[in-house]
């Protein structure tokens, strides 16, 4: 006789920051991009270095300063997501009735309200799976999530939360938020 599967634990963290309860989900982390970035990083440093030195010596060339740019635009982008699996996590708050959701890890934190008056059909739904059925990779901080296991509607738009959990835990996550937003959130429109 084989032994149980044990359940995991929630995700989620409760917890009361300056008196205001909130819920902290960590990022999921992807221990591939974990390991290759700082590898990737590092010959990214070395093309930087070595073509802002030309720059510096050969005086300005168009086509250079631009590589440079979006060079620069690449690394900033692979030092976020890099950051973001380390110490990256999704906030939500509800305060005075309105809806707060922060994604990202300081100094990358994008922040979005929303009017809690204008929320509808809050429920909880299963995160989206890319074309070959794998778990769709989280959403940049920058950008607003296309998935999650939180998601209601906002005016003529579907928002999504909770991306780094699953259904069950977003069951949880639905509760918590109906105690708290107006009772126009959980109209089915």
């Amino acid at each position: 006789m084989g032994s149980y599967v044990e359940p995991r634990t929630a995700r989620r963290k409760i917890e009361t920051i300056d008196g205001v309860e909130r819920i902290r989900i960590p990022m999921r982390r992807n221990w591939f991009v974990m390991l290759f970035l700082p590898v990737w990083l590092t010959g990214w440093a070395a093309g930087w270095i070595a073509v802002a030195g030309q720059l510096m010596t050969t005086g300005f060339q168009p086509f250079l300063a631009l590589w440079l740019s979006f060079w620069t635009v690449g690394g900033i982008a692979a030092i976020s997501i890099l950051v973001m699996q380390f110490w990256g996590s999704e906030t939500i708050v509800v305060q005075g009735g309105d809806l707060e959701i922060r994604s990202g890890a300081k100094p990358f934190v994008r922040t979005w309200r929303y009017r809690g008056s204008a929320i509808r059909n809050l429920q909880s739904a299963a995160p989206a799976n890319d074309v070959f059925g794998m778990r769709r990779r989280p959403t940049p901080f920058w950008m607003r999530p296309q998935s999650g296991a939180v998601r209601f509607d906002y005016g003529a738009e579907t928002m999504y939360a909770a991306s780094g959990v699953d259904e069950p835990e977003g069951r949880e996550i639905v509760t918590w938020l109906a105690k708290r937003l107006p009772a126009a959130a959980r109209e089915i429109e």
